[in-house]
């Protein structure tokens, strides 16, 4: 048994080809092999009233849920999708095909996910989501629009621990404190007044004299006969000296 293969698929993703309610912005057609399912498309992580929103960056999950109501299996092939443009007129990006070969039984429901990562800039843009059936009882493949409708690529949340912020603060604050200092050197310190000087002072050594300074030695231990001094004696003409008187 033969089927499509993954790259047509790709550019396979419009048009409804299932008897079933098409998505908002889709063109209904008619089915030619008369397989009767259901495809609703969901996105868990986007709870939002306001619509459907995708972070750069960040995975988004995506839940096809399929309810076979036919009377005999039919096999999810591949899931793959495009972005466009919000008018529809250019291919911004192909999104991964998603290879899954998951049989549903007749009347059973499978839940089908599928994820992608956007990156691109922050805008509206138009999401096509489609879905490849095989059809047992025919041999052929089926493909279906499961979702074409308009989703908003947002950028992530910045952080103040982020290290680029990080960076961007210290070089902000490097160049407000080279430029408060340039002025502060500029115009401020040629208005401040200047100290005068003032000379230093020179010691001047007093000048002491014989009788300011005493000795203060203790001559108590010396005996007397030193502390007197000679007396000189007179000599006679002849040589002899005079006797001291007793």
């Amino acid at each position: 048994m033969r089927f499509l293969s993954a790259l047509p698929f790709i550019a396979l993703l419009t048009g409804s080809v299932l008897a079933v309610d098409p998505p908002a912005g889709s063109t209904p057609s008619e089915d030619p092999y008369g397989m009767n399912a259901k495809v609703k498309v969901t996105f868990p992580d986007n709870d939002s009233p306001l619509g459907i929103t995708v972070v750069n960056g960040k995975v988004a999950r995506i839940n096809v849920e399929i309810t076979n109501q036919e009377a005999y299996p039919i096999t999810v092939q591949a899931v793959g999708g495009q972005l466009r443009k919000h008018d529809r007129s250019v291919i911004l990006r192909n999104l991964t095909v998603s290879k899954q070969g998951t049989e549903i039984p007749a009347a059973g429901t499978t839940n089908v996910p599928y994820s992608f990562v956007p990156n691109m800039h922050a805008q509206d843009v138009v999401l096509e989501l489609g879905v490849l059936f095989s059809i047992e009882k025919h041999g052929k493949a089926v493909q279906y629009t499961a979702f074409n409708s308009t989703i908003s690529v947002a950028e992530p949340p910045t952080s103040l621990l982020d290290p680029q912020i990080l960076f961007l603060y210290v070089f902000i604050l490097g160049l407000v404190s080279a430029g408060g200092y340039v002025a502060y050197q500029t115009w401020v310190v040629p208005m401040l007044p200047k100290p005068k000087r003032v000379r230093p002072v020179v010691p001047v050594e007093a000048k002491t004299t014989s009788t300011d300074v005493k000795t203060g030695f203790d001559e108590s231990w010396i005996p007397e006969h030193h502390l007197k001094r000679p007396v000189a004696q007179k000599v006679r003409s002849g040589g002899t000296p005079k006797p001291k008187a007793k």
